[in-house]
């Protein structure tokens, strides 16, 4: 069984939904290519496609194999290309996660310019406030804001931001203004729910950083729309100053307890650790922190 040749053929159908389209881009016959899905299920002893009259789908085993064999392919491609024209120039396709508020704001310009100097590079962006895993996902960097989490990760600081504490004038003319995080627990907190749950919020009290326990009528995990809500004085808000920046120049805003900032809210890009990482991954890290550090004003970091 030619192993390699059953992962391109499987990788084509996963792709295109379609034999006769597979057999198309190989220049193969349509018999060709199902004696090769077919040989690839036999060998792993499970079922990777759904055949019907109008489609092809992925089973979940089918899902989860088509994310080794895609980077299995992209890597050879990238090696293959480096050893062929013995060039460091980066090749194949990159899978980012991406912050979702973050990303819409800024990643955009980014990644464009990333693109257009490494034109051989195709780029994937997925734009989620999940925590998702590299992985299990199949992604080749994330980018995360905050404090990371213990984990197998390597990590890079791209950049530093700050998360504050805000309200409109309108609210705090009608409940007033909080003097300290445990004044917290007279106020209707506007909560994200993917920091702890929408439960508590950190603050540094006397050098150490503590979870203060909130309460509040409206919980969500868009930053968007929670900032949407705080100007519209429904409540407080704990938000990163990227996206509550330009509101609070405005005056439409206004940023509260900032003596107890937190001050490890920084934005990271992790990767797996590799003994060699790959170039099209090192060249994009090494491409955003640029970015970052020249391109970005500190009124918005």
């Amino acid at each position: 069984m030619d192993k390699f040749a059953n992962m391109q053929a499987f990788a084509l159908v996963g792709q295109t939904e379609s034999f006769a389209e597979a057999a198309r881009r190989l220049n193969l016959a349509n018999s060709v290519v199902s004696k090769r899905i077919k040989d690839l299920e036999g060998y792993l002893g499970t079922q990777l496609l759904v055949r019907t009259t109008r489609k092809v789908t992925l089973t979940e085993a089918g899902y989860t194999y088509m994310e080794f064999v895609r980077k299995t392919l992209d890597e050879l491609e990238e090696v293959e290309a480096s050893l062929l024209y013995q060039t460091e120039n980066p090749v194949g396709t990159i899978r980012i996660s991406l912050p979702l508020s973050f990303g819409m704001q800024y990643l955009g310009a980014a990644l464009s310019s990333y693109m257009e100097k490494y034109p051989d590079v195709n780029v994937k962006a997925y734009l989620s406030d999940r925590r998702v895993d590299l992985i299990e996902d199949g992604f080749d960097v994330a980018l995360r804001l905050g404090a990371l989490e213990d984990s197998s990760l390597v990590a890079k600081k791209l950049a530093h931001s700050r998360l504050v504490l805000c309200a409109s004038p309108e609210y705090l003319q009608k409940y007033g203004r909080p003097q300290a995080p445990l004044d917290l627990r007279e106020h209707n907190c506007l909560s994200y729910l993917n920091l702890a749950e929408g439960k508590a919020w950190p603050f540094m009290v006397d050098g150490k950083m503590i979870w203060q326990p909130i309460s509040g009528r409206f919980a969500s995990d868009n930053g968007d729309l929670l900032f949407q809500s705080a100007i519209e004085g429904s409540g407080l808000v704990l938000l990163p100053i990227f996206i509550v920046g330009e509101a609070v120049e405005r005056g439409e805003l206004e940023i509260l307890l900032q003596d107890y900032e937190r001050d490890d809210f920084n934005l990271y890009a992790v990767y797996q650790h590799t003994r060699h990482l790959s170039i099209k991954v090192r060249t994009l890290i090494d491409h955003l922190h640029s970015y970052f550090k020249d391109a970005l004003t500190c009124a918005l970091l």
